[in-house]
């Protein structure tokens, strides 16, 4: 359904027509990836070969959530650094009341499956802090400037039902650094929207002073490329997982053919031009002429499909830079120095992706931070602030040698609470340990204060 404009000028027009273009083209591409991280593929059967095939087989070995979740499971936020205590306080407890545990696991799939993925900051008004909600990539489009590349305006757009009974209407928001609009169509016909008769229009978004908040949707990208939109891992690989379930099937045939082999008969009289011969029967055969026979085709090796397959998932491998020991199909896990090896690829992945990603956390944070000044309490000076996302350590560890690496670092000066989190501790761990040590040092005074004074008293 095309949306068409009322009231409006040609310029807000041409632009909710272009929005909506952009939208649905995302939205293929989105729709697509999501299926097949899912395992709904598009296997590509003949109507000959379904004549062959039972009706409710699936000829599918799915190992496009391998190459996200591999990558998904090894970027996982453990903190922030900053040299303001207070403020890291406060960032962290930000991200406890907001779930970010779970949620970073959606957004960080999100992205590395397809490309894309938000994260909404705006002010809880009953609870009177930050809130940050993620947002489905399919109603999201940033909009970069073509110079500087940075985010300009943010354009959202989803089906919402009012009312119970009542038909759907399309919305539309456009987030600027300044303002928001927001525009509703009904019956196809777009027209400029009001929350309440008493809302602004468009919703000013400015601090106490005046100046522009800035734009509260932050966009994740997966190794963006210089264009508005990340890059999804599995796209590329796409049609290597169709070869891939082609060859399942071309191995199943096969093996179908080695089950039930394929017989023949020369001069041998029967009623019918199909054997019925049950495991462990005996075939009696009558001939009316010299030389009756009954023979077998040989069936095809299952050779080539199987070395098929293989070839596929080292190309998907290679080419997504996952482990082939993740895909359980050439042998046992290494070891060692062999395992470094092997992930090293996954492991220069993650890390380039902690940049990335590590960046938005913290743009995150700085407008969460903008948000608190302009409805709630300050909290530090945000001229001066400096924060730095740390992240969990994305090899495979040995533990021991993990420990000698930890404690190397503490001798240099690495602070324990960084010490810690690097552990998997939490930062309420932290919290809760630096609590309990501070009571037993307390404990501790109190105690020998006590044995002091009965002492002196001559109690002891």
């Amino acid at each position: 359904m095309v949306l068409r404009a009322t009231g409006l000028d040609p310029v807000t027009e041409s632009m909710m027509q272009w929005i909506q273009q952009q939208a649905d083209d995302r939205r293929e591409d989105y729709d697509l990836a999501r299926r097949y991280y899912g395992g709904e593929h598009d296997t590509a059967i003949t109507d000959r070969l379904k004549k062959f095939l039972p009706p409710r087989l699936a000829f599918r070995d799915n190992y496009m959530n391998v190459v996200v979740d591999s990558l998904a499971e090894r970027l996982k936020v453990i903190g922030f650094d900053t040299e303001n205590e207070e403020l890291g306080e406060w960032a962290w407890d930000v991200w406890q009341k907001n779930r970010m545990d779970y949620t970073q696991v959606v957004i960080h799939t999100e992205a590395i499956m397809l490309g894309d993925s938000y994260l909404l900051c705006d002010w809880d008004e009953k609870n009177q802090r930050p809130r940050w909600t993620h947002q489905m990539p399919e109603m999201i489009i940033p909009h970069y400037d073509e110079v500087n590349r940075e985010v300009s305006w943010v354009s959202k757009k989803w089906i919402q039902h009012p009312n119970i009974g009542d038909d759907p209407e399309t919305r539309l928001n456009l987030y600027y650094p300044d303002r928001v609009e927001k525009y509703v169509a009904r019956g196809g016909v777009w027209t400029r929207h009001q929350d309440d008769e008493d809302e602004a229009w468009p919703v000013p978004w400015l601090d106490k002073s005046g100046e522009p908040l800035g734009i509260p949707i932050i966009h994740f990208r997966n190794r963006p490329m210089g264009g508005d939109f990340g890059q999804s891992e599995i796209i590329n690989v796409i049609p290597m997982q169709d070869l891939l379930n082609k060859s399942l099937i071309d191995l199943t045939m096969i093996l179908d053919t080695l089950a039930f082999p394929q017989r023949y008969t020369l001069n041998v009289n029967h009623n019918s031009s199909r054997l019925e011969i049950m495991p462990g029967s005996v075939a009696e055969f009558h001939s009316e002429y010299d030389g009756g026979q009954v023979g077998q085709w040989n069936a095809a090796s299952v050779e080539g499909p199987l070395k098929a397959i293989e070839s596929l998932v080292q190309h998907i491998a290679g080419t997504t830079r996952t482990p082939q020991h993740l895909f359980q199909l050439m042998g046992g896990v290494p070891s060692g120095e062999a395992l470094k090896t092997a992930e090293s690829g996954l492991v220069n992945k993650a890390q380039q992706g902690m940049i990335n990603i590590g960046n938005s956390w913290e743009d995150c944070l700085m407008m969460a931070l903008r948000i608190q000044e302009a409805f709630g309490t300050a909290v530090a000076d945000i001229e001066d602030v400096m924060l730095e996302t740390t992240w969990d350590d994305p090899e495979t560890r040995n533990e021991q040698s993990h420990m000698e690496v930890l404690k190397a670092k503490a001798e240099l000066g690495v602070t324990k609470h960084q010490i810690f989190r690097e552990l998997g501790y939490t930062q309420d761990q932290i919290d809760q340990m630096d609590m309990d040590s501070e009571l037993d040092r307390r404990a501790e005074t109190n105690i020998g204060a006590e044995i002091l004074r009965n002492f002196n008293a001559g109690e002891i």
